[in-house]
């Protein structure tokens, strides 16, 4: 991988040293957050956050340090303040270009609405309009499914709460993309920080984008879902499994309890029953089918399938019968099966 000017390249840098490597390192530190700058209000972190820009670029001096243990800390390495080599190799991998050293729920943001509307400005190359609809719309669905929230395309021309571009290089909001394999994406906090580029999401074109398993480029599924975790109020993880972590590992379609302990924080939890379906009506095509639930009425199901409820609800019925026992959420009057 041909990396970003502002990724370290050589090992060993240390209070002291001096030269290139040091300020693409302060760079490095400067972009992520851990040393103060500029961009951090465009993000909607306290700069109080960070440590003090150093006084000189390219000499590593107590800033620099102390930016750099703690980044080693939010990471779970070795806290040397030295650029030694797993410092060096974790700085090296793709990630998300929002700052680490936001608060991860206690800064504050999140929607005054549950019902959020999101619509595309563009796409990109990479896949088609509705591949990218897909995935976009199962990116959401992970955090609807833990909330009462709940998303919507809509035209572009409508002004939706979360807009979505594909761009690349500067494309006008101060946080240039830096080409493939660095900054994947970044998204901005809820109102009143970011202004008109609040909650919007934006991903690097230069990347290859991917929406199949095993994926043959980035996973669009993966990135889109942790930057609707920006756009809704969450800052970056310290736990490596969590889809908030600020690096990307390869697809990572589901939410760690850490994600859902930190997005029920902000929105609270989806409201969960445990019924009996009584009735179930099926069309005959089995694309859409209603269900009758204890103490509830008939609501309609959720198909969560391409070839509808067949496969996921109707032939489960068929063999047990329909006095059947499930966990579901009622979203505006639609069951989400969580399990049968």
């Amino acid at each position: 991988m041909e990396f970003a000017d502002y990724v370290p390249r050589q090992e060993g840098a240390k209070l002291g040293s001096r030269g290139a490597n040091v300020r693409r390192l302060q760079n490095y530190l400067t972009n992520f957050g851990y040393l103060d700058s500029p961009k951090l209000g465009d993000f909607g972190v306290r700069p109080t956050l960070a440590q003090p820009a150093p006084d000189t670029l390219g000499e590593f001096d107590e800033q620099t340090e102390e930016a750099l243990r703690k980044f080693q800390s939010f990471h779970g390495l070795e806290v040397t303040g030295v650029l030694d080599q797993p410092t060096l190799d974790l700085m090296g991998k793709p990630r998300c270009g929002f700052p680490d050293t936001a608060e991860y729920v206690l800064q504050g943001n999140k929607w005054s609405t549950t019902n959020l509307r999101y619509g595309f400005q563009n796409f990109s190359g990479d896949i088609t309009q509705d591949q990218a609809r897909a995935a976009v719309s199962a990116a959401f669905s992970y955090w609807a499914a833990v909330t009462p929230l709940t998303f919507t395309e809509v035209p572009f021309a409508q002004n939706p709460e979360i807009k979505i571009r594909f761009v690349t290089g500067d494309h006008g909001d101060g946080s240039p993309f830096d080409g493939p394999g660095g900054v994947l994406a970044h998204a901005y906090y809820p109102p009143p920080n970011g202004g008109d580029i609040a909650g919007d999401a934006h991903f690097d074109d230069a990347e290859t984008w991917s929406i199949n398993l095993p994926a043959s480029g980035v996973d669009l599924y993966t990135v889109a879902a942790h930057e609707f975790g920006h756009s809704l109020g969450l800052a970056h993880s310290t736990v490596n499994t969590a889809l908030m972590y600020p690096y990307y590992g390869g697809p990572h379609r589901f939410l760690d309890q850490d994600d859902i302990n930190g997005i029920q924080a902000l929105y609270g939890a989806a409201q969960w029953f445990h019924k009996r379906i009584l009735q179930i009506y099926t069309t005959h095509h089995s694309q859409n089918c209603w269900a009758y639930v204890q103490d509830l009425g008939w609501r309609k199901v959720e198909t969560g399938a391409v070839d509808g409820v067949k496969n996921m609800f109707g032939a489960l019925a068929a063999a047990r019968g329909h006095n059947i026992a499930v966990d579901l959420y009622i979203q505006n009057n639609t069951i989400r099966i969580m399990y049968l």
